[in-house]
């Protein structure tokens, strides 16, 4: 499966800025002809969501 990175709202830098994190235990869905990731965060195990492309949805797996 493929990597994906989004951002985390749990992981902040220095700033109190997301930072980006790699996804995992992604699972792709469509609704209304959008796609999108969820998963959980690699480092904190946080909840992340992502908008993707078609394209990038069947790249990883629908």
């Amino acid at each position: 499966m493929a990597e994906i990175k989004a951002l985390c709202m749990k992981c902040r830098d220095d700033k109190n800025k997301p930072t980006m994190q790699v996804m995992n235990d992604i699972k792709v869905s469509e609704k209304n002809n959008r796609f999108s990731a969820k998963g959980t965060c690699d480092k904190c195990k946080g909840n992340m969501f992502k908008f993707m492309s078609k394209d990038d949805a069947m790249k990883v797996g629908k």
